[in-house]
């Protein structure tokens, strides 16, 4: 096999690694998404009750907030009581007196109430928690997983680019931009390998003899009469790595 040719089908199996590992990294965001949502779906009913128990827990706090304020309230009145002047300031004193007090006993009422509802999310929440704990250990796994195949992914991506751009450094440049070219008219794949078949491994399709003589002795260019494809042949005992895109 003339040196080119070799250099060629090396170019091409790296290219194609490159464009194997960038396809499975284009993926990994969206199966990441995908594993969230599962998890978010299975989960839904035990986010529903937490961010309930949030929001309820809160809405407590304001009124322990409020019922605080109402209380200073109604002191001050009590104290206002002592230092009218008259019937009329009396009255009104009483009667913001009895308004405060009604309003601590609604915000009390209100108060447990909460507390109630937040004894009973905790019970529902404690009932649920194992299973969502155990579904979301698993989900942080897969997660974890697929960030270091992410990571490996990009590591040998810039290992594979400073590889191609060290054998494209090594070739012809009609060489190159030869297989350049036939790369993109190919959808990535310029080269073909042709078994003892005599078939294209790339469009399926029977080679002629004097075409199949020429590929086998390796000793010049030749291209698929039918997809326009260079031509390798290797023997069974060597790694076949060809690959068998159909056009």
């Amino acid at each position: 096999m003339s040196p080119e040719l070799s250099q060629l089908i090396e170019l091409q199996e790296l290219d194609l690694e490159i464009q194997r590992v960038s396809g499975r990294l284009s993926r990994i965001p969206e199966e990441r998404d995908s594993t969230e949502n599962e998890f978010k779906q299975h989960a839904a009913e035990f986010l529903d009750l937490k961010s309930k128990h949030e929001e309820t827990l809160e809405d407590r706090k304001q009124l322990e907030i409020e019922l605080a304020t109402t209380q200073q309230n109604y002191e001050k009145f009590e104290q206002d009581k002592t230092r009218v002047r008259n019937e009329k300031e009396y009255t009104a004193v009483l009667r913001e007196i009895d308004t405060t007090r009604k309003h601590i006993g609604t915000l009390e009422t209100d108060i447990l109430k909460r507390m109630e509802e937040l004894e009973n999310l905790d019970v529902e929440l404690a009932a649920q928690a194992p299973d969502v704990e155990r579904m979301r250990t698993e989900v942080d796994s897969i997660l974890a997983a697929l960030d270091e195949e992410r990571d490996a992914a990009n590591r040998q991506l810039s290992e594979f680019s400073e590889r191609r751009k060290k054998l494209a450094g090594q070739m012809s440049r009609p060489l190159f931009a030869s297989y350049d070219r036939m790369s993109r008219l190919g959808r990535g794949q310029a080269l073909a390998e042709v078994g003892s078949d005599r078939i294209c491994a790339a469009c399926r399709v029977r080679v002629r003899p004097k075409i199949f003589s020429d590929v086998r002795k390796g000793d010049q260019l030749v291209t698929c009469e039918n997809c326009g494809r260079i031509l390798y042949y290797r023997n069974e005992t060597s790694h076949s790595a060809g690959a068998t895109t159909m056009d």
